[in-house]
């Protein structure tokens, strides 16, 4: 995908500084005027705003929205920090409404001017309900099992779809995030090095409900700043999701805390 050339931005305006080859906000950190710029990074302007993501499906130089979401970045209670991803939580109808047709304008835009096929991601800051694209993702995404648990899609068979036969699903995403709940995923990282134990303690039902996934195994090393599982739930908006991917991960946090 070719790199678009851009305005120099004011240069009042804070700055990030990104490795080109990374994800997840791995390496991303402020920039600091008049220092150097790493070999294989480049410098972004920070917007200050809300982060957010839309994946879509493209094919023919047409995209099919498939979920809007919120993104966790930096959060503490999960044992992030700075620009490290922790996760989505994929809003349902009555929020984020005022992004909705932006995110779906831009993504548009965005498909027929680099031809994107298949599964995509687009990476945004909304502020006052205008969503600015940061990052295209021209790849499976995290939040795309969000879409697959939320709506019964499935993800892969949309790709392949877009991939083999240029064919795109009859999905309606408004009408989808009206009949679904708000449901999110969290990273949780360790805040110290630890060797994990028994965790049949943590599991309980939370695993055979599916609301915990990648579990390491007994004996495992997890050095501190490094994830160790991810943890899934449901509210009745944005707010309630997130206390209870909090809540879940508060309990994975102190489980490991006592090994």
């Amino acid at each position: 995908m070719p790199n678009p050339q851009s305005p120099i931005p004011n240069p009042q305006s804070p700055r990030l500084v990104k490795p080109r080859a990374s994800g997840g906000g791995h390496g991303v950190g402020w920039w600091r005027e008049g220092t150097r710029v790493p070999r294989g990074s480049y410098i972004q302007e920070f917007i200050d705003g809300m982060p957010a993501s839309i994946v879509l499906v493209g094919a023919r130089g047409r995209a099919v929205p498939l979920g809007l979401c919120r993104q966790l970045i930096g959060d503490a209670a999960f044992g992030g920090s700075g620009f490290r991803y922790c996760g989505n939580i994929l809003t349902a109808a009555g929020e984020d409404d005022d992004v909705f047709e932006p995110a779906r304008a831009l993504a548009s835009a965005l498909c027929e001017e680099f031809a994107l096929v298949g599964v995509n991601g687009i990476d945004m800051i909304v502020g006052a309900g205008v969503p600015c694209a940061i990052e295209v993702n021209p790849r499976w995404c995290a939040s795309m099992e969000l879409v697959e648990r939320a709506y019964g899609l499935s993800a892969f068979g949309v790709h392949a779809a877009a991939c083999r036969d240029e064919a795109l699903p009859d999905f309606d995403l408004a009408r989808a995030r009206r009949a679904a709940p708000t449901i999110g995923k969290a990273v949780v990282f360790a805040r110290h090095g630890v060797t994990v134990a028994d965790t049949s303690s943590w599991l309980g039902e939370s695993r055979a409900a599916g609301d915990l996934h990648d579990v390491p195994r007994p004996g495992a090393q997890i050095r501190a700043g490094h994830p160790v599982c991810t943890v899934y739930a449901s509210g009745r908006g944005s707010a309630a999701c997130y206390t209870e991917l909090v809540r879940r991960a508060a309990r994975i946090h102190d489980a490991i805390a006592m090994l």
